[in-house]
């Protein structure tokens, strides 16, 4: 090996020794200025209302129609006045059997009521508060009672020129 590569080697390796010994330093200092700056003692009362306010949830999922303002307190608990057929036609009911939706009869379609008639209001009854083929059990909304949902159901036939 000449000179010149033995003095190019050197240099190589002292420049990594420097680098190593730089890097070990940084180390050790960062290990000393964090250790002092993470001491255990209990949180003050403002840094733990802002570590709450960081960590809590941006929303909730509901799972009802209730308002916000109600829900999940005892005032929900309280029975809700029953809805007429025509505001539970209009919140649940209207948005399939308004066009009709995979089956549905429709609101207004005689023809498509009196088969379903013909079948005992009963039947009717039946099928909205258990589900029938496509329509879920209590037209998706558990909340509707059975009076509620009979009530609809008169509207609904009622608009198709029927009568239970």
């Amino acid at each position: 090996m000449s000179e010149q590569e033995n003095d190019s080697m050197l240099t190589l390796v002292g420049v990594l020794g420097a680098m190593v010994a730089f890097a070990v330093f940084i180390g050790v200092l960062a290990y000393f200025i964090g250790g002092f700056a993470h001491e255990d003692r209990p949180l003050e009362a403002r840094e733990l209302a802002a570590l709450k306010e960081r960590i809590a949830p941006i929303g909730e999922v509901r799972t009802s129609d209730q308002p916000l303002e109600t829900a999940g307190t005892a005032a929900s608990q309280a029975p809700a006045a029953p809805r007429s057929g025509a505001e539970v036609v209009q919140q649940v009911c209207a948005a399939c059997h308004g066009a009709g939706v995979l089956g549905a009869p429709k609101i207004g379609a005689k023809a498509d009521w009196e088969p379903r008639l013909a079948q005992g209001f009963d039947t009717l009854v039946n099928h909205s508060v258990n589900g029938i083929r496509a329509m879920p059990p209590k037209g998706g909304n558990p909340g509707l009672s059975d009076d509620e949902l009979k009530a609809a159901l008169t509207e609904m036939l009622k608009q198709s020129s029927l009568s239970p």
